[in-house]
């Protein structure tokens, strides 16, 4: 969270009228302050319009497991006029869905035609997605085709890439494949983000997937789809999960080609491959080449190249990358810098490792982790 939404989200939450002094509170206390001072704050129009206080606050509290502060949040607004806005309740839908409070979500659905709120695809939708934030992926199947034939919905091509999406993340993916032809059975066309979600997915696979994966590209050219850089950076990651390097170079030239610039995506993707493949040469190269082109590296660039580079003995290297991560918003873990600092002292690099200690210890640090995120 950058240093102006902290400021945005103080003035939100603890604003106090003149002459009065905040109260000084800490832990459970604290959030029931901000929770009161939220509720107080929806009184007001502009307020209820504000989508970033309501994420944010909900966020924080989902953090620590306050699961009733967020119904007590979200339950309140059901007095203000908004409630009959179908796309007011589709907020509340999705607050409670990436809170994983998934019966809530269903509860509120089923609440709208008594809170005067019509409901239609828009929050059927909406629904679908709560399901898949809150990893309910049992319900998610009956939801999809019982919800549209009660209340007479007829499901879009949103509804039917969210139920892509999910079957998807569960595996199922003959499931997803057998939708395309559902989809187009109704008189919907595939669009491009039906085909990204199925490359993503089929591109991270073996190579049985692979081959799908490329039987999908190959129709998405027949059909025209025109490509974004989300197409080319799972194809490019197929292609280096395949250690298909040559064809993967091939990929990026058609990139540009086609007047598509490579992103920081596309540089983790080429550093993982080569990393995979135990090519410092090559993986430092590719870091360069990020630099060079104006990509900042991320928390996954530090995280696979950092233990990477311990193993290749070039430890100066590792403690430039520790360094650097250190100013970031997702810095790696304690553990992985004092991997750095235990090798610095066995190369008697004395001071440097002194130096980093005390930047561990100035830091707060996240898990390591080096799972490739979604490309972008």
């Amino acid at each position: 969270m950058s240093s102006n939404l902290c400021c945005r989200l103080r003035q939100i939450f603890q604003r106090r009228p003149t002459g009065t002094t905040s109260p000084t509170l800490s832990g459970n206390d604290h959030l029931e302050y901000l929770v009161d001072r939220f509720k107080k704050k929806s009184n007001s129009t502009n307020f209820r319009r504000n989508r970033l206080a309501y994420k944010i606050i909900v966020n924080r509290l989902a953090r620590v497991h306050r699961f009733s502060s967020i119904h007590d949040i979200l339950n309140h607004q059901k007095q203000y006029p908004d409630i009959t806005d179908e796309h007011f309740v589709a907020r509340l839908i999705c607050l409670y869905g990436e809170s994983r409070m998934f019966d809530h979500a269903l509860q509120l659905f089923d609440e709208m035609p008594d809170l005067n709120c019509p409901r239609s695809v828009l929050s059927f939708n909406t629904l679908l997605a709560a399901c898949i934030a809150s990893k309910e992926f049992d319900k998610f199947g009956e939801l999809f085709r019982e919800i549209p034939r009660k209340l007479s919905i007829e499901p879009d091509i949103i509804s039917y890439n969210t139920m892509i999406k999910a079957f998807c993340e569960v595996g199922s993916m003959d499931a997803a494949v057998s939708l395309l032809d559902e989809i187009e059975k109704n008189g919907i066309e595939p669009n491009l983000i039906t085909f990204n979600i199925l490359l993503g997915s089929f591109y991270k696979g073996d190579a049985d997937n692979f081959s799908k994966a490329e039987t999908f590209w190959s129709l998405m050219q027949e059909k025209e789809v025109v490509l974004d850089v989300r197409s080319y950076n799972s194809r490019l990651h197929g292609m280096m999960r395949q250690k298909r390097v040559s064809e993967a170079l091939n990929v990026l030239k058609e990139m540009e080609e086609r007047g598509l610039q490579p992103n920081h995506y596309s540089y983790n993707v080429m550093i993982k491959g080569f990393v995979d493949e135990g090519n410092l040469k090559e993986a430092k190269k590719w870091y360069a080449s990020m630099i060079g082109n104006d990509y900042m590296p991320d928390f996954f660039t530090h995280a696979t190249l950092i233990p990477f580079a311990c193993s290749k003995n070039d430890v100066d290297f590792a403690h430039e990358l520790c360094i650097k991560s250190v100013d970031m918003k997702r810095p790696v873990s304690n553990g992985l810098m004092q991997k750095v600092a235990d090798a610095l002292f066995e190369q008697s690099e004395a001071e440097k490792a002194k130096e980093l200690l005390k930047l561990k210890d100035s830091k707060g640090r996240l898990p390591d982790g080096n799972s490739l995120p979604a490309g972008d």
